[in-house]
């Protein structure tokens, strides 16, 4: 995972900067440049309708005006590197503006601060800056569990699929890479799946299944570390479904950050359904990196 260049979406105004001062720390972990995108947008609308369009204009500007003279203070303040770059746009689709922003200026991380929902049919912002994968999204926690001291990075290592595969191994590079920099231990988690309906009905033996994935797959994770190397002691396969997993490993190892890739679905199916990545994001307390194929 190559770190050279982070967009960081600015949290409102009357919130921590989370997102800034993470942006801080990775810039000058990496030697990385930063570039820092706010948001303002009012409904000028709502206005009366004999308002003069040279009103509602001089409004706008004085909104960005203020808006942006906060940011470039935010920033100056800040610990980021003297060479960041800021900007305040006018918009409430922050995602639409990251995606086509992100196609016309290359970078290899997104910083944002996460809003998470429990609502099946709720797609906020941060689903869409999942799904639209112009780069690897990085969504700081707003609460916490309590102080963190690890690094986990979550598999798919019951798929064939070489684009799994491929995933698997960017997730895992990430995590050394970061691991290494934050001088962090770095632990894996894998989630069997087993149906509780073929389990109950005794068609399933649980131990078994549990003590053949372990030794099937522990060898296999091993190489995927190559030099860098891992203690078996680190790599936790537990027999569950992923959203339930992940959030209980995270808690018990105190992850600082839980690295999974994600595929996404897009369309209604994403809305009803989600996918793994986004189950998992609603259980977490934790900042979580989610890197796409």
């Amino acid at each position: 995972m190559n770190v050279s260049h982070i967009l960081v979406i600015a949290d409102r105004k009357e919130s921590l900067q989370k997102a800034v001062g993470h942006g801080a720390i990775l810039a000058s972990q990496f030697n990385a440049s930063v570039h820092v995108a706010g948001f303002c947008y009012e409904r000028l609308s709502i206005l009366a309708d004999n308002t003069p369009k040279q009103e509602l204009d001089n409004a706008k500007q004085k909104i960005i005006q203020t808006s942006q003279a906060w940011l470039d203070e935010t920033v100056a303040e800040s610990s980021l590197p003297s060479s960041t770059t800021d900007e305040m746009v006018w918009s409430k689709d922050i995602a639409g503006w990251v995606t086509q922003h992100c196609a016309d200026h290359q970078y290899d991380l997104i910083i944002k601060t996460g809003h998470r929902s429990e609502h099946a049919f709720y797609v906020p912002t941060d689903w869409h800056l999942l799904r639209n994968g112009s780069a690897p999204l990085l969504l700081v926690a707003d609460k916490k569990w309590r102080k963190k001291q690890s690094i986990m990075v979550t598999l798919d290592l019951a798929s064939s699929k070489k684009t799994k595969q491929a995933l698997n191994q960017k997730v895992i590079d990430a995590g050394i890479k970061l691991a290494k920099a934050n001088n962090m231990t770095l632990h894996v988690c894998f989630g069997l799946a087993l149906s509780p309906v073929l389990k109950d009905l005794g068609l399933i033996n649980k131990s078994k299944s549990l003590r053949e994935a372990k030794e099937k797959y522990i060898p296999k994770i091993k190489q995927m570390f190559g030099e860098a190397k891992i203690a078996e002691k680190n790599i936790h396969i537990k027999s569950g479904y992923p959203d339930k997993i992940v959030p209980s490993v995270a808690s018990d190892i105190g992850a600082a950050l839980v690295i999974m890739g994600s595929v996404g679905r897009k369309g209604l199916k994403a809305k009803i359904l989600g996918n793994t990545a986004e189950n998992v994001l609603t259980l977490l307390k934790t900042d979580v990196l989610i890197i796409q194929p």
